[in-house]
């Protein structure tokens, strides 16, 4: 705050490389909806949460990642990033799933432009990401024919027009520190 800083997005992190499980530092938070409460008592953030449109690795069933979106927003956070996911029916459920629940805060759909396919793959394995069968056949035919970056950059330009015509108003993209494709998926939407 005394730098300045006025948007967070607090997130409880991922465990440790090599250990199961999230155990919380015996003197930190036993949560986000903990980090949340501390940032918003001070008074001085915006602060974004994540959201999971498919269900974390941590949480029961899926509506328990509406529950606890709507701990969080209660919390005091004005507003959630969802984790990344392949087709903008997943994100749409969610976004009704959390209105129905009574979650009026903004929800802006986590997009990941995919720059190598197997490394999406892998990080959606790890965090629960549906892979749709026909994305899998289809990433398997265009690395075969030297393809791949086409059919990326299609792939990530469809789900944000679809998302944009259910009227979502912003996209958040993991660049993962490597922008040009998110810059050619801006380009192909005509965002210049």
């Amino acid at each position: 705050a005394a730098a300045g800083v006025r948007d967070i997005v607090a997130l409880r992190g991922d465990a440790p490389k090599g250990a199961k499980r999230f155990v919380p530092h015996p003197e930190g938070f036993a949560n986000s909806v903990e980090l949340v409460e501390a940032l918003a008592g001070t008074g001085k953030f915006n602060i974004a949460v994540g959201a999971y449109p498919e269900r974390h690795p941590d949480a029961a069933h899926e509506q328990a990642d509406v529950a606890w979106l709507k701990r969080k927003i209660d919390a005091g956070a004005s507003r959630a990033i969802t984790q990344f996911f392949f087709e903008a029916e997943t994100f749409l459920r969610f976004r009704d799933a959390c209105t129905k629940a009574g979650i009026d805060a903004p929800i802006v759909p986590g997009i990941l432009p995919i720059i190598s396919w197997e490394g999406a793959r892998r990080f959606a394995l790890r965090c629960n990401a549906e892979i749709p069968p026909r994305l899998e056949e289809a990433f398997t035919h265009a690395i075969r024919d030297g393809r791949e970056e086409l059919l990326a950059l299609t792939q990530c330009t469809v789900l944000c027009e679809r998302l944009i015509e259910e009227g979502v108003g912003e996209l958040h993209f993991y660049t993962l520190n490597r922008p040009q494709m998110t810059r050619n998926v801006c380009h192909a939407l005509g965002i210049v």
